[in-house]
């Protein structure tokens, strides 16, 4: 279960430490995140593995450059993504998440998988049938990828992301049984998160590193936020449970 508000570390703790590896997830589940946020790309090859990298190309976050769809698992541990860490496997990340301690506030922390690179739907639900006790959310903004997925996976939930506001957003979330609707900060507007829980999904707003934001953002009735910095959100969040305690 997650709680009221939720501090989701995006791609781990990027701001902390480089984001999508072990150690920036590890950061993350540290400073207390019930939930993780990754990417995923579907590697070269005929066993649908999936690396978890955001872009498209190595360029950005690595020290090779090129497509990410080149890649091979052989590859992987031949890259550094930074601070001598390589790009891990959407398998690596769980048992990370396996292996760490269960959250206090009730079971083990949770995972958004990001459909990010192409035919990552059918891998995606692959794995998590290896994994039923995963908790997991799925999101992505190919929503026709979110719609291969639920042909293959009726069950876990589901999120369309928005860097647009779109009009037609109820009827996509309706298609989809999502269970929430991720948007970006940029467009999300008090008016417009009240309207999409009003209809009982979760809005969790990305990315969120000032608290002020986020403060706002609770206020208008989200349900969390994508953070890079899930130190300064962990320590904003903690001070808001003390001034509203009861004394």
């Amino acid at each position: 279960m997650l709680p009221p508000f939720t501090v989701i570390g995006h791609r781990g703790a990027a701001g902390l430490a480089p984001e999508n590896t072990l150690l920036s997830f590890r950061t993350a589940l540290e400073l207390g995140c019930p939930m993780l946020e990754l990417d995923v790309y579907r590697l070269a090859g005929a066993a649908p593995a999936l690396c978890v990298i955001h872009d498209e190309t190595l360029d950005r976050t690595t020290n090779r450059s090129g497509p990410v769809a080149e890649l091979s698992a052989e590859l992987l541990t031949r890259i550094d993504a930074g601070q001598g860490q390589a790009i891990p496997t959407l398998h690596q990340v769980i048992e990370l998440l396996n292996d760490f301690r269960p959250h206090p506030q009730g079971g083990g922390p949770l995972l958004n998988i990001e459909l990010k690179g192409p035919e990552t739907a059918a891998p995606v639900a692959a794995t998590l049938r290896q994994h039923p006790d995963l908790a997991a959310l799925v999101s992505s903004f190919d929503h026709s990828q979110l719609t291969d997925f639920r042909r293959l996976d009726s069950t876990t939930p589901v999120a369309p992301l928005y860097s647009r506001w779109r009009k037609n957003w109820p009827s996509t979330a309706a298609q989809l049984g999502a269970a929430a609707v991720n948007l970006a900060v940029r467009i999300a507007r008090p008016e417009r998160i009240r309207a999409i829980a009003a209809e009982g999904y979760n809005v969790f707003v990305y990315t969120v590193n000032d608290p002020a934001t986020a403060r706002q953002l609770h206020d208008a009735g989200a349900s969390g936020i994508f953070t890079d910095r899930p130190d300064l959100m962990q320590r904003w969040l903690g001070a808001t449970a003390a001034r509203s305690a009861p004394c």
